[in-house]
């Protein structure tokens, strides 16, 4: 472990998203992760590792997010656990889907960041409910019979003692409960190079053509390499778990829904410049080819969405 307690992970991942949601809320902007239906362009030419456009997102979502909150709010007026939150946009959603409910996560702005859209949200009709809290979620006493449907995006691989808290949550649960994951898969070597076969070809707002070459000239030399993965702490420390999830998800509940998507396309089109004419058309012809490719098992998505129905 590369801290000396978990107790000192913990901390390091809560400081970790506060930088995340601090970056990503900069001069107003309001991020995806925030509220999908409200969020802003953010293009930082000097940044080239800040772009987020919520078209070229919902692009690359391919309905991702509907199906997974479909599948999440599947009893009317439901209860639902929503773990590592973060900015909130699926508690909102999902309250926005008639839910109430309970959102946690360890990071201070991010939670901040939720309130704040969940006091501005104007999408009131039929509204849930959503109670956020800036607490462990793996210290919590989540009961028996409890919530109709659990979630996390790009969250359960960041828990410490998964199986542990598995425990709790199918106790939790109610006959017939919901148990919903997106988690972010390693990504291997094929879908590396064509993810930078794409940056090279098409305009991005991090690199000219002529510091593409240079790079490519460097890469072919063995005198660079592709950059490693940006994990949190806590994933990076658990990011193995993704495998038992599965597990978990196969041995205990009825798996209603599973399938990989992005094994290449995420990276090189969030960084895409040039007119929405050029840039919109690109994404979905590009995002349909890695869909194409996932399907006939060419490649590994680098986003798992996984469904599970609790077994009566």
């Amino acid at each position: 472990m590369a801290y000396k307690n978990l107790d000192e992970a913990k901390k390091a991942e809560a400081a970790f998203f506060d930088q995340v949601a601090e970056v990503r809320t900069t001069d107003g902007h309001i991020p995806c992760e925030a509220d999908m239906r409200r969020a802003t362009r953010v293009v930082a030419r000097n940044r080239g590792d800040l772009q987020v456009d919520p078209t070229t997102v919902a692009i690359l979502a391919r309905g991702a997010r509907e199906r997974f909150i479909d599948a999440v709010a599947h009893r009317p007026g439901g209860r639902v656990l929503d773990i590592c939150c973060g900015p909130g946009w699926l508690a909102l959603e999902l309250a926005r889907r008639g839910q109430h409910v309970d959102a946690y996560d360890l990071s201070s702005k991010a939670i901040a960041v939720a309130k704040q859209m969940l006091d501005e949200n104007p999408f009131t009709e039929g509204f849930g409910s959503v109670s956020y809290h800036l607490q462990d979620v793996t210290e919590v006493d989540l009961g028996e019979n409890t919530y109709d449907a659990v979630s996390g995006w790009s969250a359960f691989h960041h828990l410490p003692d998964l199986d542990g808290f598995m425990k709790r949550v199918w106790r939790a649960l109610r006959p017939g409960g919901i148990v919903a994951t997106m988690d972010d898969m390693p990504t291997g070597g094929l879908e590396k190079w064509l993810a930078y076969g794409i940056n090279f070809v098409l305009p991005i707002y991090a690199l000219t053509y002529q510091q593409k070459i240079a790079i490519a000239f460097r890469r072919l030399l063995g005198l660079s390499r592709f950059p490693d993965e940006v994990f949190s702490p806590m994933e990076e420390e658990k990011h193995s778990s993704v495998e038992d999830i599965a597990r978990i998800w196969h041995d205990q509940y009825e798996v209603i829904l599973e399938y990989r998507q992005n094994a290449f396309s995420g990276g090189p089109l969030m960084m895409l410049s040039g007119p929405d004419g050029f840039r919109y058309p690109t994404a979905r012809a590009i995002v349909g080819i890695d869909a194409l490719l996932c399907r006939m098992g060419v490649v590994n998505g680098f986003e798992r969405i996984m469904i599970g129905r609790k077994r009566t």
